[in-house]
């Protein structure tokens, strides 16, 4: 009943960190204020000219549309996007040999993963809005996904070229041993380069033109998400509270169990 308890409040605990995480979002999407394109070309100009280049990190969001010059290609779809992930995993079956909670011995199959490469990459984009166009690095930012291609393929019986939409891999012929391989998945997500886009970061200073990107002095994340700035900050309040209520709960429970074990 102890060790139950202490699991409850370590639960109680991760809870409670999750919570003060989208409380913390919560805060940074109330606090920041909304600035068109045209605002944040007057703020770089005004604060260059003034203080210089290195002066400028001011919070800022905005909401537009995007595109971009030169966009990256998603590797198994081939689609345009400002934005990817992706992974490779290699899936196996095991044969393993123990003993039960009796002491009897058994064999059974296990199977697992384990990931062969991974891939993230980011572009440059403009966010336009009525007023005119900005840059944005997605740097470092918290980017709102999209699920692609996921595909899995079964391990060859000799080597061979395995393709996953745009995506080439040279897999080796399927072993024979304990832990036999049982094939390769590919997956993708994705942040295409056209719709529409709310940004939350800092305006500064890039080679001379205003830039929305991440500085972690003056903000705690950098958001860039299809939903609205009213969506998220819904979706941050509902989620806060909801895990407050449940690291209170988690942690009186976690209580009573420990200190029942204890008498």
């Amino acid at each position: 009943m102890v060790f139950f308890g202490i699991i409850l409040l370590i639960a109680a605990v991760i809870c409670f960190f999750f919570a003060r995480s989208q409380s913390n979002k919560l805060a940074d999407l109330n606090a920041t204020d909304t600035y068109t394109t045209t605002m944040l070309h007057d703020l770089h100009k005004k604060v260059v000219a003034t203080l210089g280049a290195e002066a400028l990190a001011e919070p800022c969001e905005i909401e537009g549309q995007v595109s971009c010059d030169n966009p990256l290609v998603a590797p198994i779809s081939g689609k345009t996007c400002i934005a990817y992930r992706f992974s490779l995993t290699r899936e196996y079956s095991e044969v393993i040999h123990d003993t039960d909670s009796e002491g009897r011995k058994r064999t059974r199959t296990q199977t697992g993963s384990e990931t062969i490469k991974t891939e993230e990459e980011c572009a440059y984009f403009w966010i336009n809005d009525n007023f005119g166009k900005a840059w944005v690095d997605p740097t470092d930012a918290e980017l709102d996904y999209e699920t692609g291609q996921n595909i899995l393929l079964p391990s060859p019986d000799k080597a061979s070229i395995l393709q996953f939409g745009d995506f080439e891999f040279s897999a080796p012929a399927s072993n024979k041993g304990a832990r036999r391989t049982t094939g390769y998945r590919a997956q993708e997500e994705l942040f295409t380069d056209d719709g529409r886009a709310y940004i939350l970061g800092c305006v500064v200073d890039d080679e001379g033109e205003p830039t929305i990107a991440y500085r972690d002095k003056k903000l705690k994340r950098m958001i860039i998400s299809r939903q609205t700035e009213r969506e998220l900050a819904k979706s941050a309040a509902g989620w806060s509270r909801n895990l407050y209520y449940g690291a209170a709960g988690t942690a009186v429970a976690g209580i009573i169990f420990t200190v029942m074990g204890l008498l």
